[in-house]
This record gives structure tokens, sequence and C-alpha cells, in this order.
């Protein structure tokens, strides 16, 4: 038995194991599916102890920071305006829904493409 955390900015869903992870969720899984062990392999989830699990850290707090879906829209823009690691604004864009912050991720997603070549 392990304990997975969703550490992607939206929500995982992993079939195979029947498992509906929100941003910084933290499971038990009974066993090692070869979904998961994907997902470990890339980064998506990450194995976390027991006991650091159900403590509150500050990967914890990184990561409700790391999550545009919790902050009004305003401050989601800003956020994205304020970031230059394209990786990262990818990742926020998998989990947006809000148009004005999607077309705020395009915009500075292109001005970061720019300043990249």
């Amino acid at each position: 038995m392990l304990t997975i955390k969703n550490v992607r900015p939206g929500i995982l869903i992993i079939p195979d194991a029947g498992l509906k992870l929100f941003p910084g969720e933290v499971t038990p899984v009974e066993e090692q599916t070869d979904q998961i062990k994907h997902c470990l392999q890339t980064g998506v989830v990450i194995q976390v102890d027991k006991e650091k699990a159900d403590k509150p850290s500050s990967q914890g707090k990184q990561d409700q920071d790391d999550d545009l879906s919790k902050l009004n829209a305003t401050d989601a823009i800003s956020k994205v305006n304020e970031e230059a690691d394209p990786a990262k604004l990818k990742g926020y864009m998998e989990g947006e829904k809000r148009r004005t912050v999607i077309d705020a991720l395009k915009t500075r997603l292109a001005e970061v493409d720019v300043d990249a070549s």
C-alpha cells in the first residue's frame, strides 16, 4: 500500500485505479496499477509518507498557490502575467475553464515564447 498525491494544477483521473484526484489531494492506494506507475514516473503524482500526508506542509501550500482555480479571475490573471515559465503556464491551461483567464494564459504564453526565441 502506498499513498499518492496529485501535484498537477488540475483534476487527475486514473481510470484503472478508479481514482479522481483534485489538485493537492492525497489518497492511499492498495495496488500500484500501470497508470499509477506511469504517473509516478512522469511526476504527475508523487508518493508521500502517511505521516507527512496528514500534516500540512509548505509543499501543499505551494500547490495551493499554483492552483488558479482557487483564485478569483482578477488575481488569477495577475498571477499569469507574473509567470515566466512556459511549462507552468501550460499546466495552468489544462485545469482552467474561465475564458478570461484562458485568454490571459494564451497571451502570456505567446509573450514568453517570443522572449525565449
